[in-house]
C-alpha cells in the first residue's frame, strides 16, 4: 500500500464505465467519496480519454475532473438500459457536469461523445467497439459503484 492509498475505502479507484480497451477508450474513474451523516452523496472522479495515435499527431488524451452524485448512478443505469435496448443516449445532458453521448454506428461499434460544457468548452468524440460481454461488465462495474455508496 502506498501513502497515497493509505485512508482510502477499499474498492478505490474504481471505474463507473469504460468505453474500448485498446486503442480509443473513454473511462470513467471514481477516485474518492464524500461522506455525509454516514452515507456516500457524491464521488470525485476522472473521464479519461485516450484516442488515436498521439505520435502521429492525430490523438487525443485527456482527463477531466468531475463530480458523481449518487442519482448520477441511477441515471448511468438508465443510460445502459437504453443503449441495450439499442437507443442513442446521454448522460447528464443539459446539466452542470461533463456530458456523456452514446450512439450506436454499427451493431458492434458505438460512438462515445465527451462535452465538457462546463471548463473546457471542448468535445471529443471517438469510436469504440462493443459486445455482449461489455454489457455484462457495464452493469459489474456500476453496482460496486453502488456498493461504495453504500446502496444495494
Amino acid at each position: 500500500m502506498t501513502s497515497q492509498d493509505a485512508g482510502r475505502p477499499a474498492g478505490l479507484p474504481c471505474e463507473l464505465f469504460r468505453f474500448g480497451n485498446d486503442g480509443n477508450v473513454v473511462a470513467l474513474r471514481i477516485d474518492s467519496l464524500a461522506p455525509q451523516d454516514g452515507r456516500v452523496i457524491q464521488a470525485s472522479g476522472t473521464i479519461e480519454i485516450d484516442c488515436g495515435d498521439l505520435s502521429a499527431g492525430n490523438g487525443v488524451r485527456g482527463a477531466l475532473p468531475t463530480l458523481v452524485a449518487d442519482d448520477d448512478l441511477d441515471a448511468w443505469r438508465e443510460v445502459l438500459d437504453a443503449l441495450d435496448l439499442g437507443h442513442d443516449v446521454a448522460w447528464r445532458a443539459d446539466q452542470k457536469a461533463t456530458e456523456v453521448h452514446v450512439r450506436w454506428e454499427h451493431d458492434d461499434r458505438l460512438v462515445v461523445a465527451v462535452r465538457d460544457r462546463m471548463g473546457l468548452l471542448t468535445d471529443v468524440t471517438t469510436a469504440v467497439p462493443v459486445s455482449d460481454e461489455w454489457f455484462d461488465e457495464a452493469y459489474d462495474r456500476l453496482e460496486r459503484v453502488y456498493e461504495l455508496f453504500e446502496r444495494r
